[in-house]
């Protein structure tokens, strides 16, 4: 995995700018600038564990990435050095005079210093609700109870005063005795509206008959039914050999078959009843378990009700001690935004030497590329011109016969009349199997057009008599089902009579249990009307028990509500005693644990200090020798330079003075043969 990631990361530092990259792998190499400027930012959004184990996976990979970070500075020193040397070579400055030079010296802007925000408002917390101590019990119904029992006595007996009182019943009408025909007129009005109201459809057409035109087939239609009617022929042909040779034919065998369907029907109608009967078994099943199921729900509902109420307030605590702690992570935040501001400025401060540097380099460069540029020209120039004066020189040319060949010396090789002459023969030969291959295929169609006339005249043939058979087979199966609907109405008639002697059994066996009833209701009220006597003494005993097991059931209610209010006070306290020592021992764990590890870090980061001083002094050693070996050797190539206008010439000045001292002799030669 390790190796993985440096390849991938020496790809992606190849292909973008050396700078820019440099500049990141110091940032990302830096373990003190990744605390101070990003753990901070980072810790707002993920947690503490994924965080730290972030920061230890790049410091495992800080040695491979040192090593691409001084490829980087190599590669960018180098380039500056090159293009200082170039510079300074066009424009005959050293680089102690660029350095006499004066620089541009950044000012910080005079930036209005942001106002410390005020601190939040902390929300005191809501007073202890206090509960109403429970009501004292009282023996018996109240003296409001007694009350309105007495209230209901009485407009129980206005009530029926009044409504014994003929005066107060309901009107008799006369005219609601007379014999009238309203409601026959009502009907005959119903019955108009509906005959209005009711929809008939039209009578249709009759259908048409069949078609009396002749269908005309194509060639595919063709071949297509005489395949279907050759291989129902082959069928037959090969049933009646099969008679002759065994001597029987399937009629045996299709009346096993009509019996096998029967049978299967049958036993078919038997599993659905069977179904049925089950399926409603199921129902009776499903109903009851899911009364069941309704009784666990509403058992379950209230246990979650009581289990939300305490998640509800072990919640709040939680959400208290998280403010708590988000609080004095925002102190600490606040308190180290004054260091990462200093940094800022420290790297703009980096940032900007940098780039005053690079845009230097990048200026030189462009202008060395120019005077390299003008070199190239005037050199394609001088060429150019050379070539123009070659071109110039006549050259004498040969007659073209058509008769002879190339002179080439390839295999097939020819005159331009002999080619013609094979060109010519080739089409007549095409021509003349075109024609041939016309003939043969309008042979093929004729032949084709034939034969398909044969075929349709024997499928006309066939169609007829398939016609014919289809009809007989149809009056034969209009015979039979008209035999078998009168045998399935016989069949019918016979249960309807079977059915009014079981409905007409029922009935009489209905009229008596009425009769027995009747006489049991008669005597169960001559036996009420004896026992009337005694009613209100058995009405009295009954409200006595029914007040004194209210008062036993109202006791016992209120002792068990004082027994679960008493519990659930002791359990609250234990509850809040076991919550706050485990929080305080988190609190502890986790000052240990910060303790612990900002002394690993101070650790770290003093040793890393040492090791980053020792390895920029032994860089800076290096960068210093190979700018001393560039410049011995700029200077040396400076000295062994071709200067235009110098006394001395180059190898590519006495090359340049031979060619033109050539294009001079070859036009002075021209110019005396003309």
């Amino acid at each position: 995995m390790l190796l993985r990631f440096c390849k991938r990361c020496r790809r992606l530092v190849s292909v973008a700018d050396p700078q820019k990259m440099m500049v990141l792998l110091e940032f990302i190499i830096d373990t003190d600038s990744l605390v101070e400027c990003c753990r901070d930012e980072w810790l707002k959004i993920y947690n503490k564990e994924y965080v730290d184990d972030l920061l230890a996976t790049l410091v495992s990979f800080r040695p491979e990435l040192e090593d691409v970070l001084q490829q980087l500075q190599d590669q960018v020193h180098l380039t500056t050095q090159a293009s200082e040397a170039e510079a300074a070579k066009f424009t005959g400055t050293s680089k102690a005079a660029s350095a006499a030079r004066k620089k541009t010296v950044p000012e910080p802007f005079n930036l209005t210093q942001p106002k410390p925000k005020l601190q939040p408002i902390e929300e005191p917390l809501p007073p202890p609700v206090k509960c109403h101590p429970a009501p004292t019990p009282h023996q018996g119904p109240t003296k409001e109870e007694r009350a309105i029992e007495a209230a209901k006595q009485r407009n129980r007996q206005q009530q029926l005063q009044r409504f014994s009182d003929p005066a107060h019943g309901p009107f008799h009408l006369l005219t609601a005795e007379r014999p009238t025909n309203t409601q026959q007129l009502k009907q005959q009005q119903e019955e108009e509206l509906a005959k209005q109201l009711t929809l008939y459809p039209g009578k249709p057409r009759p259908a048409p008959g069949p078609p009396a035109a002749q269908v005309r087939l194509n060639a595919a239609a063709i071949l297509r039914e005489d395949t279907v009617y050759k291989k129902k022929q082959l069928q037959e042909a090969q049933m009646i050999k099969r008679f002759e040779a065994e001597l029987r034919d399937s009629s045996k065998h299709d009346s096993w078959q009509r019996e096998a369907v029967a049978a299967d029907l049958a036993a078919r109608a038997a599993a659905v009843r069977q179904r049925r009967d089950d399926l409603a078994a199921t129902q009776q099943a499903a109903i009851h378990a899911r009364q069941q199921l309704v009784q666990q729900n509403l058992q379950a509902g209230q246990q979650l009700k009581e289990q939300g109420e305490a998640d509800k307030a072990r919640l709040k605590q939680q959400m208290e001690a998280e403010l708590e702690a988000n609080r004095r992570q925002r102190d600490k935040v606040q308190a180290e935004k004054a260091k990462v501001e200093a940094a800022l400025e420290k790297l703009e401060l980096d940032n900007r030497q940098r780039a005053e540097g690079i845009r230097q380099a990048e200026a030189a460069a462009a202008r060395a590329r120019a005077a390299v540029v003008a070199a190239d020209e005037a050199k394609k120039r001088d060429i150019i011109l050379q070539l123009r004066a070659f071109e110039k020189i006549p050259r004498k040319g040969k007659e073209f016969d058509p008769a002879e060949s190339g002179g080439h010396n390839l295999l097939e090789e020819m005159s331009l009349l002999e080619l013609r002459q094979r060109l010519a023969y080739t089409t007549q030969r095409h021509q003349e199997e075109e024609e041939q291959q016309r003939a043969e295929i309008f042979q093929k169609k004729k032949e084709k057009e034939g034969m398909l006339a044969r075929k349709a005249a024997n499928i006309t043939s066939i169609r007829r008599i398939a016609a014919a058979q289809a009809t007989a087979r149809r009056q034969l199966t209009k015979q039979q089902q008209a035999a078998a609907a009168q045998q399935a109405q016989a069949r019918t008639e016979d249960q309807a009579v079977q059915l009014h002697e079981k409905l007409e059994a029922k009935r009489a066996a209905t009229h008596a249990e009425k009769a027995r009833l009747a006489a049991e209701e008669k005597r169960i009220k001559f036996e009420q009307q004896q026992q009337g006597a005694a009613a209100s003494q058995v009405e009295e005993t009954s409200f006595a028990s029914l007040v004194a097991g209210q008062a036993r059931e109202l006791a016992q209610r209120q002792r068990s509500t004082k027994q679960d209010a008493v519990q659930y006070e002791a359990t609250k306290a234990k509850s809040n005693s076991v919550r706050m020592k485990s929080v305080k021992q988190d609190m502890k764990a986790k000052t240990d644990f910060i303790k612990a590890y900002d002394e690993s870090m101070q650790q770290l980061r003093g040793t890393d200090q040492q090791f980053r001083q020792q390895e920029l002094t032994r860089k800076k050693g290096l960068v210093e020798s190979q700018h001393d070996f560039e410049a011995r050797l700029g200077q040396t190539h400076k000295e062994k330079a071709y200067v235009p206008g110098s006394a001395t010439e180059g190898p590519a000045a006495a090359l340049l003075k031979q060619l033109s001292l050539g294009v001079l002799a070859s036009e002075a030669s021209l110019s005396m043969k003309q």
